[in-house]
């Protein structure tokens, strides 16, 4: 029996970046949503680590409490996204009751197998093993009847001699 077993879920999605060559608060408060929402979390840090380090560079901007207040909230926002993003491994192998669509898939993969390792005509097999228990019986009863009679029930015992042994090969192929 098949199973569909499940992953965790996949997003893909294109971004543009840009580089800031002047930066300014209202640009680190435009770039953390952004980052949150359409970049992993490994390129968002790197983004950060690049914004961070131009702020570094403006003298005005480095002194500045409520620019390094932001930024601190961008990382912690950063750090509860990341932690959101990976689920717990109870969470992802719980076991539930497959809904319909799952259910339906299942019974389509279980026939397709199903056909797959069953033989093409069935009721061949079957015939062949009755057709070579006659031709088996046949053969027995023809050499006892050539063996053990004379005359005409010798003859007739090689005709169901022979009959029995074609049965047997056409049983057999």
């Amino acid at each position: 029996m098949a199973t569909v077993q499940r992953s965790p879920r996949e997003h893909f999605a294109i971004t543009n970046q840009t580089s800031i060559h002047t930066p300014s608060e209202e640009a680190t408060v435009a770039e953390a949503p952004s980052l949150l929402s359409e970049q992993q979390p490994t390129q968002a840090n790197a983004a950060v680590d690049q914004l961070e380090a131009s702020i570094s560079e403006t003298k005005s901007l480095s002194s500045d409490k409520k620019t390094q207040q932001r930024l601190n909230r961008v990382r912690t926002m950063l750090a509860t996204a990341s932690a959101k993003a990976k689920p717990a491994v109870s969470e992802v192998n719980t076991a539930r009751k497959p809904n319909l669509a799952e259910r339906m898939v299942l019974k389509k993969i279980n026939k397709k197998i199903g056909k797959q390792l069953s033989p093409q005509n069935p009721e061949k097999a079957m015939l062949n093993t009755g057709t070579l228990a006659t031709g088996a019986v046949l053969v027995l009863i023809g050499l006892l009847l050539l063996l053990l009679t004379t005359g005409t029930a010798a003859s007739v015992g090689l005709v169901v001699l022979i009959v029995g042994a074609v049965l047997l090969l056409v049983g057999l192929f």
